[in-house]
């Protein structure tokens, strides 16, 4: 079957960091914790919020009160916020990629935080779609979700190529029949796009 699309993950594939690590470091300085716990409170948070079970102010508060510190709102999001920035040659890669194929990401995000990021970094203009677990309630590895935007797309699993840094997200795509792959740097996706015959 051709290649029709190649999907993107956002954060640790576009934007980085792709995981709560640096930011449960800078947490945990401010905060004089172990960065374990405070990710621990973090990932306990973002799963709630990336569904939009809760949003950002129920997050930040979340965080401050579990962790029991006085830092306020806007002081947290402004180190959460402040620490994102483009993966090097990504959204080249993705520009490129438009000339022949169609471009969507798949994103485990939240509405408050996304809009921040595609006001920096104009996001929405970089993909001919973006599809946000909290517009479905539903979010990466759940099948589902692949599925919601397959059918919204009109793709078939096998016209997609899926970029991920999760190897939980790969594996379900895999399973779908999408060809998936693990990012760990812009070269090496680039290389492992050419060997599943896409052209850029």
């Amino acid at each position: 079957m051709m290649i029709k699309a190649i999907i993107f993950d956002i954060g640790g594939v576009v934007l980085n960091p792709g995981n709560f690590e640096p930011l449960s470091r800078k947490y945990a300085k401010v905060m004089k914790r172990k960065a374990p716990e405070v990710h621990k409170v973090i990932d306990k948070h973002w799963r709630l919020w990336k569904v939009e079970s809760i949003n950002e102010s129920e997050f930040f508060d979340g965080i401050a009160k579990d962790l029991k510190v006085g830092l306020g709102k806007a002081k947290l999001r402004e180190i959460m916020y402040g620490l994102i920035k483009p993966s090097k040659g990504m959204f080249t890669l993705a520009r490129k990629l438009r000339r022949n194929y169609k471009v969507f990401s798949l994103t485990n995000h939240t509405r408050e935080f996304f809009v921040f990021l595609d006001g920096k970094f104009g996001i929405e203009n970089k993909f001919d779609g973006i599809f946000k677990s909290y517009d479905s309630r539903m979010a990466k590895p759940d099948t589902n979700f692949f599925k919601y935007m397959l059918d919204k797309t009109g793709m078939k699993p096998g016209e997609c190529v899926f970029i991920d840094d999760s190897g939980e997200n790969v594996e379900a795509a895999r399973k779908l029949g999408m060809t998936a792959i693990l990012h760990i740097s812009t070269k090496r996706t680039e290389k492992e796009l050419r060997k599943a015959g896409v052209n850029f």
